[in-house]
């Protein structure tokens, strides 16, 4: 994030970005995504994701989203369009339909194959950077939102860990 970007701006939104980009990424992935424990994986960090959104709104007001921006911390362009593997038709994940139109090929046409360690290897990349802005964000904030963002910062170190507890193991 620049320097001029944030400058003078209410951390909290810079955070709500953050968060929403991360609601964003596993609600698209989620969807997008083949294998269902992966499709599991993402729904639960989604779902954590859509906690921290409700507890920056409270403290922001549900109208601050609309002035966040996205950080660029998650890899959005993996799952933000799908290809029919059959045709190669491409449409956004979001709109993607239950069968090709071009090709008529089945919607798992569209589903992408993520190894489920991979989604725990960006669930800790994108937690690790979450928790570093929010950290960063913490140290200019002040009142009630210092320890919101000290709080959120904690929880993302938590999810860091645990995405590298499980892609430990699922290498050994």
């Amino acid at each position: 994030m620049s320097a001029e970007r944030s400058a003078g701006r209410d951390p909290l939104l810079d955070a709500l970005g953050a968060v929403l980009e991360g609601v964003t990424f596993y609600d698209l992935a989620q969807r997008a995504v083949a294998d269902t424990r992966v499709k599991v994986t993402f729904e639960e960090l989604g779902r954590s994701k859509r906690d921290q959104l409700a507890r920056l709104e409270a403290s922001a007001g549900p109208t601050a989203k609309d002035a966040a921006r996205p950080p660029g911390i998650f890899p959005l362009d993996v799952v933000s369009k799908v290809e029919c593997y059959v045709c190669g038709y491409a449409v956004d994940t979001a709109l993607m339909p239950t069968a090709c139109p071009s090709c008529g090929a089945a919607r798992y046409s569209f589903e992408k194959e993520i190894a489920l360690s991979k989604a725990w290897e960006i669930a800790g990349a994108g937690a690790r950077k979450s928790s570093d802005l929010f950290r960063t964000l913490a140290g200019k904030a002040s009142g009630p939102s210092k320890p919101l963002l000290e709080a959120l910062a904690r929880e993302e170190d938590g999810t860091a860990a645990q995405a590298d507890l499980h892609v430990a193991e699922l290498r050994t």
